[in-house]
């Protein structure tokens, strides 16, 4: 027997659905799950807390008859938290404010809180199961088809409810199935037919019980279409239709998610503790792979900048906490709006309509926890290394003897220049750049952590391997337009080196196809530590990949075998993945429309790649400029070495990207060095 689930995503704040249009949806897209559910159906529905507030406010007998059905039994009430928020992109904090908000609206407004949740989007990271355990909740739905593809679990773990590891607990876990609910859906709009779908359905069944799923997704996909046509056929009728035809057939049972869980509660295949990211894919998505978590972060209307404006706010709310000058429940209010403003809605098709609302929010929310704060904050001063300022020695050209004027009066650093290599080693960094590929990074080694460089260039012919038959440089910045045209700075370029008492700074002037590009690299004199800043100027750069803050790993500097990266993808602590075995190709392309495959999330602003020994930590701040990292890894076994490079992207394109940079964008990555504890 397959016993059968059903659950409806209820999402007002759809990114294509104006406010004009939420009584209409509410009417055609979400009342008729109601009715479902009183002819006997059972069924579950998911809303925000944000959407249930909206519905509410448009119907209240909704509310009523939702929470009646709840009570009876014949339909099942999902929670996800305040917003539809991307959690694995967004700080711990905010995504437990998110969590405790939401269960407080579903508290006062269903009676109860609900102790299943669907993960938002689909889109998992191991760190987010604490948070869902903490918040009350007992169980988590999510795809299948995305945790399975690198992890293969036994196939049969899919018919069963399983347990998600997280960092320091575990959660149940129900699974959707991306496959599944597009077949549905494509039922039920008519683009296949009841025979062949349910020839899908119960291509699963078995002589053994088993559960699946009938759909997961958008309730506002039937009955209703952007723009407000009425659909010319009646698909909640043929969704009837459907689910009166599976409750028929002797083969299957409908349930809830919570159903599924109590049926399967002590099945020998069920409760499996597992993990559902991986090393090629910590942040895991659902659907096909041009649906990824870079549309959120990197794509959409402008995710870059709006990111950015976010993480501004967040600190400002967390100085404003510190300093105790916020009353209980303006702090309340705030998070509630940044909860609001972190919502993947704003970051993907979103509609005038929507962008203005969120324009205006944000405005409101960053202009009054500055006024709080006593006034804007003042940032790194951006322009004065550009313009000058900062930056007043000459063009360093000289011998190993040949100082700066203005070098510290303690022990100066060693700077020399020759065959188009300059060279700067002070007691605890010995920097090598190229010169005529825009002082990218030709080696990097700390000291005192290794007597090996651990970051550079690999020169065409390091690798046997054909595949790989190409210069891999570090410390520069590639553009590559929705046409292919590809954009560096590893060309000539005008550099000036100063000195003061706590290093040495390398500044390099670029002029680009795209714009003007000033690049400043940091060198410590007292710490294992290099930061490498570009600053960008462009008259009308479009949507399209632009990544920086990419960095090489020179294989020598490694133990391949004990290789390992973390960083925190929304949750409490770091996540850990170790790479001996995997391939990882997070900056490949998907097709022609799609820039990248994948990102890590990490929220805290830092990544950590080592080994047994060693560490590097890249880190950026997110609330200057917001950018995620990517990781390409290959492993080259005839050779006993390996490929490991990091991008940090400022802008992919996808079917959702529509963003036009003008002017000047600034950002600074910082590589420090460590033993491994």
């Amino acid at each position: 027997m397959l016993r059968l689930y059903t659950l409806f995503h209820c999402n007002l704040a759809f990114s294509s659905i104006p406010r004009e249009h939420f009584p209409i949806v509410v009417k055609r897209c979400y009342e008729p799950l109601l009715a479902l559910a009183e002819k006997g159906y059972p069924i579950a529905i998911e809303m925000t807390a944000w959407t249930l507030k909206e519905v509410n406010a448009i119907d209240p007998m909704f509310l009523e008859r939702l929470r009646q059905l709840w009570d009876d039994g014949k339909c099942e009430f999902i929670g996800s938290g305040f917003s539809q928020a991307i959690f694995p992109l967004i700080p711990a904090d905010v995504n437990r404010w998110n969590l405790e908000i939401g269960n407080k609206y579903y508290q006062d407004l269903l009676g109860r809180r609900p102790r299943v949740a669907l993960v938002n989007e689909q889109t998992f990271s191991r760190g987010i199961v604490d948070l869902y355990k903490v918040a009350g909740y007992e169980a988590v739905i999510m795809d299948w088809n995305n945790s399975f593809q690198h992890n293969r679990y036994p196939r049969e773990y899919k018919y069963y409810p399983q347990k998600a590891a997280g960092i320091s607990t575990d959660i149940d876990v129900i699974w959707s199935h991306s496959i599944a609910f597009q077949k549905f859906q494509r039922c039920v709009h008519g683009e296949i037919t009841e025979a062949e779908y349910l020839d899908f359905l119960f291509s699963h069944s078995s002589d053994d019980e088993r559960g699946f799923v009938i759909y997961t997704n958008d309730a506002e996909v039937f009955g209703y279409r952007p723009g407000g046509e009425a659909t010319a056929v009646d698909e909640h009728a043929r969704i009837e239709s459907l689910l009166k035809k599976i409750a028929n057939d002797k083969r299957a049972r409908l349930t809830t998610p919570g159903g599924m869980l109590k049926a399967f509660k002590g099945h020998p295949g069920a409760g499996n503790i597992i993990q559902l990211e991986s090393a090629e894919t910590p942040v895991v998505c659902k659907k096909q792979d041009k649906y990824n978590p870079l549309r959120w972060a990197a794509a959409g209307r402008d995710s870059i900048h709006i990111n950015t404006e976010c993480h501004r706010v967040y600190d400002n709310l967390k100085a404003l906490i510190r300093q105790g000058a916020l009353e209980p429940e303006t702090i309340e209010d705030f998070k509630e709006v940044l909860c609001d403003l972190w919502g993947s809605d704003f970051r993907t098709n979103t509609i005038d309509e929507k962008y203005a609302y969120f324009q205006n929010r944000l405005g409101w929310i960053k202009t009054e926890t500055e006024r709080l704060l006593g006034g804007h904050q003042q940032r790194m001063p951006m322009l004065a290394w550009v313009y000058g300022g900062a930056v007043t020695a000459p063009i360093h050209t000289g011998s190993e003897s040949e100082i700066p004027e203005n070098a510290a009066r303690g022990e100066a650093a060693q700077i020399t220049s020759s065959e188009n290599v300059l060279r700067i080693e002070t007691p605890s960094v010995i920097a090598e750049f190229i010169a005529n590929k825009g002082y990218a990074v030709k080696s990097l080694a700390f000291p005192g952590v290794s007597n090996e460089p651990l970051i550079g260039t690999l020169p065409h012919g390091y690798y046997e391997d054909i595949s790989l038959g190409a210069d891999y440089f570090s410390g520069h910045l590639i553009h590559i337009s929705r046409e292919g045209r590809q954009t560096t700075d590893l060309k000539l370029s005008q550099v000036e080196i100063d000195e003061d008492r706590e290093r040495v700074i390398v500044s390099v002037k670029s002029h680009l196809d795209i714009g003007m590009l000033w690049k400043r690299y940091s060198i410590s004199k007292s710490a294992p530590e290099v930061s490498v800043t570009y600053r960008l100027k462009v008259n009308g750069l479009q949507a399209s990949s632009l990544r920086a803050g990419i960095f090489t790993l020179i294989p020598t500097g490694f133990e391949r075998d004990s290789l390992w990266f973390e960083t925190t993808n929304g949750g409490a602590g770091p996540e850990r993945f170790h790479l001996k075995g995997h391939s990882l190709c997070h900056e490949e392309t998907v097709s022609q429309s799609v820039s990248a495959t994948s990102c890590l999330g990490a929220t805290e602003g830092w990544l950590r790649i080592g080994d047994s020994s060693k560490t590097i930590e890249i880190s950026t701040d997110k609330s200057k400029l917001y950018s995620v990292p990517m990781l390409k890894y290959r492993e080259l076994n005839s050779e006993e070495s390996f490929f490991l490079r990091v991008y940090h992207s400022l802008g992919e394109f996808d079917d959702t990207a529509w963003w036009v940079w003008r002017g000047y964008n600034e950002v600074e990555y910082t590589i420090r060095a460590k033993r491994t504890q």
